[in-house]
């Protein structure tokens, strides 16, 4: 089954990437966004296919055949949100190594930003349609 929806891939042991979760959930424009974690089954059948993917710590954010990580699938993300969340596709214009080098910096202490999940949203049934595995 070929799946037309953004599949968000992000660090389901992260508290800031579940926190990042809850914020696309709740500043979406509409529900296209399916979220699964790295750690699951379709994070390694797409590691499989992709084994340079492997060694990023990143988001992977696949759109169609398009496989986005560090700042370009942020900014990707952003498209989906309501302004001014939105507008965070502006930083195309920043050049592309230094936006990865601020995600890789971000990236490599954000375990330091959310410990844990102090407070969690808890998904309505049809957002919780929208995480697989």
């Amino acid at each position: 089954m070929v799946r037309t929806n953004p599949i968000l891939l992000y660090d389901g042991s992260c508290g800031f990437c579940q926190q990042s979760v809850q914020f696309i959930l709740q500043h979406e424009q509409g529900a296209e966004i399916l979220f699964a974690p790295l750690q699951g089954e379709l994070a390694k059948d797409l590691y499989r296919k992709h084994p340079k993917l492997q060694n990023i710590d990143s988001i992977v954010l696949v759109h169609g055949k398009e496989i986005l990580v560090e700042s370009d699938a942020v900014m990707a993300l952003a498209s989906y949100l309501h302004a001014p969340y939105r507008f965070g596709q502006m930083a195309r214009l920043i050049p592309k190594a230094l936006r990865d080098r601020l995600y890789r910096l971000m990236a490599r202490h954000r375990h330091r930003f959310i410990r844990g999940n102090e407070s969690c949203l808890l998904p309505t049934p049809e957002q919780r349609k929208r995480f697989l595995n």
